[in-house]
């Protein structure tokens, strides 16, 4: 790999509106972007109303992709990241989408939460409006959701996602693309009602300057400025010249005359500008400046810095661990087996994926602060709908079901929910999380004298010292039945049996 490459990094932002690639390098705390993609794919508008991506609209998304695959392939894999937004989170063929999606880009792609997306936005803007600290509300209008953020620094104290946008809000209240008073009026008392619940949080928690960004925001900016409607940024006189002109105008076709409205922005604007104006009334905002940095930007700010992002995941876990009381020095004994384990056998587990086993063992015993009968399955639900600042949805559901399957049956119904990529991922993980929960069922870290443990192929092969095996009778009847188990799963678990291993090729 050339060393010009091994600095840059790729973020790719499939959104509900447009699919984004931006490629960047990252020196003395700033991004530099080196090159960008984008593609009005509008994915939102492609759902039917049983919130099924439509074949057209998914084959456009494809073609989108095969461009920007073309582009990463050279950078390392550990500093590019993709992730999916709310159209992904809705549409009930997403997992098809995915598993294309991902031959095609070569990449895991991850769908984040609507405060895991405000999260990672906020650190976008911030990065890129590093040089006014002050306290700032945050918000980004999309093609199916709009995130409002308050945040001091690198650092958002409030987040919330809310489901209107600029291609759901444009399908839904300008039908035929007539734009006239009443289906203006309809739009914004609709996001008027949206923000209300959230309105006296965030003006009691309080900002210095106000921030849009992404898409509508900035295209909104870009028009209020080029018709001299606005000096900068976005004013409510502004946007009140500007409805009138819309107004005039008529229809969705017209707005090719509003000089500054790009022709890409064109078919789902009118919803958008909506929302701006409910923003801007719901708010009381004076001055609403527009940021350069956006979802794309907090990706490769926190892959290039990665202990924030450690830092992150590690207070999410710990939240829980607190919320929930659970056994911290218990799940330490879990976490120092699967390490004995992980020194020892033949298979090889990246780094970030190791991260989701050691998460699912600290949280493990989550669910005993509620129930103790079916603990793991209580746990394995509060894990996977937890907010969790740091993690995709995706790494959360395989975290749930480490936890879920960590006792008792393995349940072919609960690892048939996975990708093929995932279920791959869990088995390796579980079986060294099972075996790790075993050894330590006496809540308490001895040392097992592991002989050897490797994996071929359906086979897995532990050799423990004999004499401690007598020793701890439990635990070897919970080892018979792990045997047991992991057959049902056809899987051989083999206890101190000598077998000839033929290494796969």
């Amino acid at each position: 790999m050339p060393i010009s490459h091994r600095h840059n990094y790729a973020a790719i932002d499939l959104g509900s509106n447009s699919f984004h690639l931006l490629v960047a390098t990252f020196r003395s705390g700033q991004i530099y972007p080196i090159d960008s993609v984008k593609h009005m794919v509008r994915m939102a508008a492609g759902l039917d109303e049983h919130k099924v991506i439509s074949d057209e609209y998914l084959e456009k998304a494809y073609d989108s992709l095969r461009s920007m695959a073309e582009r990463i392939q050279n950078i390392p894999k550990s500093h590019v990241r993709i992730v999916g937004t709310n159209t992904l989170r809705v549409a009930k063929n997403s997992a098809e989408f995915m598993r294309q999606a991902e031959k095609i880009l070569g990449h895991e792609i991850e769908i984040i939460s609507g405060r895991e997306e405000a999260r990672m936005l906020y650190l976008g803007v911030a990065q890129s409006t590093s040089g006014n600290p002050s306290r700032k509300l945050v918000m980004d209008i999309g093609g199916g959701s709009t995130e409002l953020i308050i945040g001091d620094g690198m650092q958002a104290v409030a987040r919330e996602s809310l489901y209107m946008g600029c291609v759901s809000y444009t399908k839904k209240y300008f039908k035929g693309g007539i734009i006239n008073k009443e289906n203006w009026k309809k739009a914004v008392i609709n996001a008027l009602q949206e923000l209300n619940p959230y309105l006296q949080d965030f003006k009691q928690r309080g900002w210095q300057s106000a921030v849009g960004a992404s898409g509508t925001m900035r295209a909104t900016a870009d028009i209020l400025e080029a018709n001299n409607w606005a000096s900068s940024g976005i004013t409510l006189a502004g946007l009140k010249q500007l409805r009138q002109n819309c107004f005039d105008l008529g229809h969705i076709d017209q707005l090719n005359q509003l000089t500054g409205l790009g022709e890409d922005r064109r078919p789902v604007f009118i919803g958008g500008l909506a929302i701006v104006y409910a923003l801007v009334k719901a708010f009381s905002i004076e001055q609403l400046d527009v940021s350069l940095g956006a979802l794309r930007e907090g990706l490769i700010y926190e892959m290039s810095d990665g202990p924030k992002t450690t830092s992150v995941t590690k207070r999410s876990i710990r939240k829980l661990c607190e919320q929930f009381t659970v056994d911290s020095l218990h799940a330490e004994h879990v976490q120092r087996y699967a390490e004995d384990i992980l020194s020892k056998i033949n298979i090889k587990i990246e780094k970030r994926i190791k991260a989701l086993l050691n998460g699912a063992i600290k949280l493990h015993e989550i669910g005993l602060s509620i129930a103790h009968s079916n603990f793991h399955v209580i746990g394995s639900y509060v894990v996977q709908h937890a907010d969790m600042p740091g993690f995709s949805n995706q790494q959360k559901l395989v975290m749930a079901t480490l936890i879920r399957l960590h006792r008792r049956k393995i349940s072919k119904t609960v690892l048939a929910e996975l990708t093929e990529r995932q279920h791959e991922v869990v088995v390796k993980l579980l079986m060294i999380m099972r075996l790790s929960v075993v050894f330590a069922r006496n809540r308490h870290y001895e040392p097992v004298p592991i002989e050897q443990i490797s994996w071929h192929k359906k086979c897995i092969n532990l050799q423990i010292e004999r004499t401690w095996l007598f020793e701890h009778p439990l635990i070897k009847a919970d080892l018979k039945d792990e045997q047991k188990q992991w057959r049902n799963m056809g899987l051989k678990l083999l206890i101190n049996q000598l077998q000839k291993v033929v290494k796969s090729p």
